[in-house]
């Protein structure tokens, strides 16, 4: 029986969504989420650095992180180039291997395997029959609702507020955030990672 997390060192989140403008609503929505739930939430954005190599950064991350958030709704054709992306795919796999192959010490990680639609993946993705796959149609509300009860169901806490409160919440932030950015002498449109975690951690804080 997996062991309620500690409030004292929150668990720490991979969210492993697509970084596409397109889907910075739902990226943002799962954050806070995340946040909102007494977790860290972590990504390959939390460090911009030129001296360590992307895939050993998103690695250490994965390594550091007892849950897993995956987002494959950008399974789509680049107009540029006629390909499709894999990043998020390649990511689950890496995470699903961690689990499968990393021993004692990683066997009991969870992951949350989200889509647009929830069987869509049955077209690109079949070797994932069999889980458990959530769709959230694009709407952030539908995400946070998806994070909130695969995550409190899977930490094992039962004294986190239910998703439509946590939506409330959403809702409030985002309509304050413009206005909390312009007192921190930022805009919304660039925040960077650690930007929009320190707003809503603020944010959270003061509306506790």
């Amino acid at each position: 029986m997996r062991k309620a997390t500690s409030r004292k060192t929150p668990a720490a989140v991979f969210i492993n969504c697509p970084f596409d403008p397109s889907c910075r609503p739902v990226f943002d929505g799962i954050v806070f989420a995340v946040m909102a739930l007494g977790f860290e939430a972590r990504c390959a954005l939390e460090r911009e650095t030129g001296t360590q190599e992307r895939l050993k950064k998103i690695l250490e991350i994965i390594g550091t992180c007892q849950f897993g958030i995956h987002d494959l709704s950008f399974m789509r054709m680049d107009p540029g180039t006629r390909l499709p992306r894999y990043n998020m795919a390649f990511e689950l796999g890496l995470f699903l291997g961690c689990c499968e192959f990393g021993g004692q010490k990683h066997a009991r990680k969870s992951c949350l395997i989200l889509d647009s639609e929830r069987w869509r993946y049955r077209k690109s993705l079949s070797d994932l029959s069999g889980r458990d796959i959530q769709g959230h149609r694009g709407n952030p509300k539908q995400a946070i609702i998806a994070v909130r009860n695969w995550l409190v169901t899977e930490s094992q806490l039962d004294d986190r507020p239910g998703g439509s409160f946590i939506v409330r919440q959403y809702e409030r932030f985002r309509k304050e955030l413009p206005d909390l950015c312009l007192r921190a002498r930022l805009r919304v449109a660039e925040l960077s990672f650690k930007d929009y975690c320190d707003m809503v951690a603020a944010w959270l804080r003061a509306n506790a």
